[in-house]
């Protein structure tokens, strides 16, 4: 069994952002079950699907992990498909990195699509807690691409 903890701590935000109470996903043989109880932290359960045999099935082993939420955790997506650039010209330094502090409307990056540039603009004040992708890094509508914390 092997999965991605980046990954599933992104999908413990956009639950926890969505005030999502319980939230269950399978892919690549791995299963995802995520719950939110008010003022706890969020258990989650990474398990192997076993594969289909002639064998009478049995219980594959869950090990609950816990993660803090963080309810005041944005996580700003793509728009659409395109190329995800941290700075305005090429060689240029990043606009932002993590750890920075920006207000609401900053740039935070560009996203070239179809040879036009969109800039990526932060909707609210806070502190980029990480930005999720490499320059020049081909993304898809709706890929996280940075999470900012409120503060």
């Amino acid at each position: 069994m092997s999965f991605d903890i980046e990954k599933i701590k992104s999908l413990i935000a956009t639950a926890a952002q969505a005030q999502v109470d319980e939230l269950e996903l399978a892919e690549h043989g791995v299963e995802v079950r995520i719950q939110r109880h008010a003022g706890a932290a969020c258990a989650v359960e990474a398990s192997a699907i076993p594969a289909p045999s002639t064998e009478p099935p049995t219980a594959p082993e869950a090990k609950p992990v816990d993660l803090p939420i963080n309810a005041a955790l944005q996580i700003i997506k793509a728009t659409m498909a395109g190329t995800f650039y941290r700075s305005v010209t090429p060689g240029g330094s990043a606009l932002v990195k993590d750890g920075d502090a920006v207000e609401a409307g900053a740039v935070l990056g560009v996203l070239e699509s179809m040879k036009i540039m969109n800039e990526i603009e932060s909707e609210q004040r806070g502190r980029v807690r990480r930005v999720l992708c490499d320059n020049g890094e081909l993304v898809k509508a709706g890929q996280p691409l940075f999470e900012l914390e409120e503060c």
